[in-house]
């Protein structure tokens, strides 16, 4: 079973490469040509990382943790709307970058974007593409797409606030982008969401080794001054980056906005009191 697994998913990212080479070939005016006399738009070589770190994932040494019984990865099924995310909003470095842990159930899982909400997609974002299912479904998980009609409170209450403060998405864009460290979403057998902060064993220290060489790799890409860690597990996890430690880019922790997060009422209020408190707001106005 778990041969077959892995098989299904090469075979979903052989066909996300392909999506991702098409919506290159379609590429909005001033991407420009690509080919070896011309390297390629920032948005692929970010993409180029993601694809590499599944690779790596991939082939894990260690086993699952035994609560685990589904994975979910949103880049490899929802990969037309995910480089569409990344196409048109990461057209070059970005002085603030925003990094939240892992895809939520119906965020990312159901987008391909990271707090991804799916009425934020649609309406703030205008990203309107085919969503995959993934090759194993959770039956209480399943991938609507842009269809699911449950909110991501994650997604809602980022995303509209960043928005609201910035004015739209276009502005946003010039100086900031959203990531997640952790591509993967997790489930136990009764469809509860497993955060990496919530796994156990080998497979956690290996899942994180992973992801931070990529994500170093994406910052060294990107070139931001500020990095936000959404939560803390994400701002624990960049304790020990070296790009961090050795950069000239400061580190700063804002609260994750899921309700399931202890001491998180109030979290718009408490968020934008933070980014005030930072001089965050130039960079998300693109006034800075």
């Amino acid at each position: 079973m778990v041969s077959t697994t892995m098989l299904k998913r090469k075979l979903e990212k052989q066909r996300a490469n392909l999506e991702c080479e098409e919506n290159k070939r379609l590429a909005l005016p001033g991407d420009g040509p690509t080919s070896e006399l011309f390297p390629q738009p920032l948005w692929q070589q970010f993409f180029n990382i993601e694809a590499k770190l599944n690779d790596n994932l991939d082939q894990m040494i260690h086993p699952l943790p035994p609560n685990v019984t589904c994975i979910y990865n949103p880049i490899v099924y929802a990969s037309q709307l995910h480089c569409d995310y990344l196409r048109r909003y990461l057209e070059g470095p970005k002085k603030l970058i925003f990094v939240g842990m892992n895809p939520g159930p119906n965020g990312m899982c159901q987008t391909g974007i990271p707090f991804g909400n799916v009425r934020t997609v649609k309406v703030l974002m205008q990203l309107n593409e085919m969503v995959n299912k993934p090759p194993i479904e959770h039956p209480k998980r399943p991938v609507m797409g842009l269809d699911c009609l449950t909110e991501e409170p994650s997604g809602v209450r980022l995303w509209e606030l960043f928005l609201q403060l910035a004015g739209n998405m276009e502005t946003f864009s010039q100086q900031c982008f959203v990531h997640n460290f952790c591509p993967l979403a997790f489930f136990d057998e009764a469809g509860k969401n497993l955060t990496p902060s919530e796994l156990k064993g080998p497979y956690k220290k290996e899942l994180g080794k992973h992801c931070l060489e990529a994500l170093e790799e994406e910052l060294v890409l990107l070139k931001p001054m500020v990095v936000v860690a959404v939560g803390n597990y994400v701002r624990d996890i960049l304790k020990g980056s070296n790009y961090c430690k050795s950069a000239s880019v400061s580190v700063l922790l804002l609260p994750h906005p899921s309700p399931r997060s202890v001491n998180n009422a109030n979290w718009p209020e408490k968020a934008k009191a933070f980014l005030e408190e930072h001089n965050l707001l130039p960079f998300m106005k693109n006034e800075a």
